[in-house]
């Protein structure tokens, strides 16, 4: 596939999810009901009627016949299926780059008939005719179907953002960052599902997923951003939440490649060393600071090898004891600390950090005191949950450079 196809291909499902957050979010009850991938891409739900909306997002300048040809005759062949219930309604919505957002053409029985004909090697084809559909059911079809131009890609993501502020009553960077983010994590991870019921999502339902700060961004949201601005809104997001105030205690969790990655500009001893500097460094540390916990995903020799070089760098750990046999009671206990004269900053402190491998983390997490903040800088999200806090959950860092730029700025 091309790249210029790849892109049109993640566009289109872009302005699917769009659509399908926009049905959602401009439901009359909260008790209405959409269902992903039903009938058609997005099947809207209301107590008193059923809707299946064909979505597309077409480069084509203008409506022509071909470009509708295949979700009309889907539309049309579930509505002359004798099990299908007669009352659903049919909405194609599709963009066009010259066409006026809203507008609705005239789809007659002979614009219908002409749009169901093709010529296949050559030979011409009558889709209605080919199948046995009579002019009283592309007419009683007619009855029943809306054609509807869409709007353009970045308008209608605008759109969904405005109506986002509206209904969380929120500011426009809350809305793009947090919401909008949330709100196409749900839609994706409906769409996979297998069976209808769990694709399907009432108004209500679909608010209280997305009205939580809990995971910063998805997949399907990083596609659409640059790194740099990825970044940026990274840390935006990370301020705008205080995770990193200095009092709130902080799990960092480093996944392999992370480690392994191309850290020569800042080897994980001296990322380690500036993050202690900048949230827990003595004499500069308010007295409420609390030491950084680092959970790294890799193996006893890399893990032996960090902890030589703190006792090296004169850097005092708690790790549990995890080497001998892990003690949450030792690794849960607060560092003993000496305060300045004033008594308001750390003087001294009986350890800098918690570090502790992965593995050991997971096995021990119930035993483990649940942090502030939980932030993951890993291609795999590791099973590393706790009902309360805040949970940030990184895919676009290259290296300890990217995740220390994070948490620093």
């Amino acid at each position: 596939m091309s790249t210029r196809s790849a892109e049109a291909t993640i566009k289109g499902y872009y302005y699917q999810f769009d659509t399908s957050i926009l049905s959602l979010l401009n439901l009359a009850s909260d008790a209405d009901s959409i269902e992903i991938e039903g009938i058609e891409d997005i099947d809207i739900n209301t107590a008193t009627e059923k809707t299946a909306v064909q979505c597309k997002y077409l480069s084509k300048p203008r409506f022509i016949n071909s470009a509708v040809r295949e979700p009309i005759t889907l539309m049309l062949e579930h509505f002359v299926d004798p099990s299908t219930p007669n009352d659903i309604r049919y909405v194609l919505y599709a963009h066009f780059e010259d066409e006026a957002v809203g507008e609705e053409p005239v789809i007659d029985l002979a614009k219908l008939k002409d749009i169901l004909s093709y010529s296949e090697a050559k030979v011409e084809k009558h889709f209605d005719v080919d199948n046995g559909i009579t002019d009283d059911q592309l007419t009683s079809f007619l009855l029943q179907f809306k054609f509807s131009f869409g709007r353009e890609f970045s308008d209608q993501q605008k759109e969904v953002i405005t109506l986002l502020r509206k209904r969380l009553t929120c500011s426009e960077i809350e809305a793009d960052i947090h919401f909008y983010n949330n709100a196409l994590r749900v839609i994706c991870d409906l769409s996979i599902k297998k069976h209808a019921h769990e694709r399907t999502i009432t108004k209500a339902d679909f608010i209280s997923k997305i009205d939580c700060r809990k995971k910063l961004f998805n997949e399907w949201f990083i596609l659409l951003r640059s790194k740099k601005e990825y970044l940026r809104l990274s840390t935006r997001s990370l301020k705008s939440t205080r995770a990193l105030d200095a009092s709130k205690t902080k799990l960092i969790v480093l996944g392999n490649e992370i480690i392994t990655a191309d850290n020569s500009e800042m080897p994980l001893l001296s990322f380690i060393e500036n993050l202690i500097a900048k949230y827990y460094k003595l004499s500069s540390a308010l007295h409420t600071a609390k030491p950084l916990t680092f959970v790294l995903d890799c193996d006893l020799d890399g893990l032996t090898q960090i902890k030589k070089e703190l006792i090296d760098s004169d850097i005092p750990f708690n790790d549990g004891c995890e080497s001998i046999k892990f003690s949450s009671y030792i690794f849960n206990t607060e560092p003993i600390k000496n305060t300045t004269k004033s008594g308001a900053k750390i003087s001294k402190s009986s350890y800098l950090i918690r570090i502790v491998s992965k593995d050991t983390f997971i096995r021990e997490i119930a035993a483990i005191h649940t942090p502030n903040v939980v932030m993951i800088f890993s291609k795999e999200t590791p099973a590393i949950g706790f009902s309360t806090g805040q949970f940030f959950d990184f895919k676009y860092c290259e290296n300890l450079k990217d995740v220390y730029y994070l948490l620093t700025q």
